[in-house]
């Protein structure tokens, strides 16, 4: 047991690694800060005025707080767009050749996607206050990011489901993230309360994001820790993960029987 617990966190440290070198292709330190965080601070201030022009300042505050806590499993969606990258570059064969688990090597592959996304939005929240005057105190600051870790890897379940989807259909990429960024942003409470019956409700509790951003709300309004948010948001990122795996290693398994992809 030793050794394969082992083995498995050398077959993820390799992942990571790989993940790492793929972030510094796509970006440098400058075009990071300058170009892709000044546009997600543009993002969530473009939304937040929203709220100015309602002449509401609580209405621009619970925007801004919304926008900038969602941009962790925005960012998580990027996987979907690996994932195609990973066929169209050819190297989508080695991984399923691979003795180690394809699901393994994908989702190590891609948590830059994670950690851009938990860093961006972390980054946006500390700035806040100076952003559009929200108090956030700094004794629950650490709370808010721990909760922000955990919308982000929630969002990252969603998003290697998706992933899977666009292994099979690589042109319906942005069909997937564009639809799922809209629902996110209609259904979780981001920019309008979130629905509290009929099938939207259902379908909002399902997401990622939904407990976990009324979970930061409750405790920023100093109500402490709403533990059943929590436990429901957790559930949802275990949820996602296992649809996850198993729509994965079904859809390998199957292209690995019909060389469907293996060979496009």
């Amino acid at each position: 047991m030793a050794d394969c617990f082992a083995l498995f966190l050398t077959r993820l440290r390799f992942g990571v690694i790989s993940s790492f070198q793929d972030y510094r292709a796509m970006f440098t330190w400058r075009s990071w800060l300058f170009g892709w965080m000044l546009r997600l601070v543009s993002q969530v201030l473009f939304f937040a005025s929203l709220g100015r022009l309602v002449g509401s300042v609580h209405t621009e505050q619970a925007i801004a707080l919304g926008n900038a806590a969602i941009l962790g499993p925005l960012g998580a969606l990027g996987v979907v767009s690996s994932c195609v990258g990973e066929r169209r570059g050819g190297t989508l064969q080695f991984i399923v050749i691979s003795p180690t688990s394809p699901f393994l090597v994908i989702a190590s592959r891609g948590l830059y996607w994670v950690a851009d996304g938990f860093l961006t939005s972390c980054t946006v929240l500390t700035l806040l206050p100076l952003l559009v005057a929200f108090p956030i105190p700094w004794t629950t600051l650490p709370l808010v990011l721990a909760l922000q870790a955990l919308i982000t890897l929630s969002g990252y379940g969603l998003a290697l489901t998706l992933a899977s989807v666009s292994l099979r259909w690589p042109e319906a990429r942005m069909y997937l993230t564009g639809g799922t960024t809209i629902l996110l942003l209609l259904l979780t409470g981001v920019n309008v309360p979130r629905p509290d019956h009929g099938p939207a409700a259902h379908l909002a509790a399902l997401l990622p994001a939904t407990h976990g951003l009324t979970a930061i709300r409750t405790a920023l309004a100093g109500h402490g820790i709403p533990l059943g948010q929590v436990l429901a948001e957790l559930a949802v990122m275990l949820g996602w993960a296992a649809i996850a795996w198993t729509s994965m290693t079904l859809a390998f398994r199957r292209s690995g029987r019909r060389l469907s992809f293996l060979l496009s």
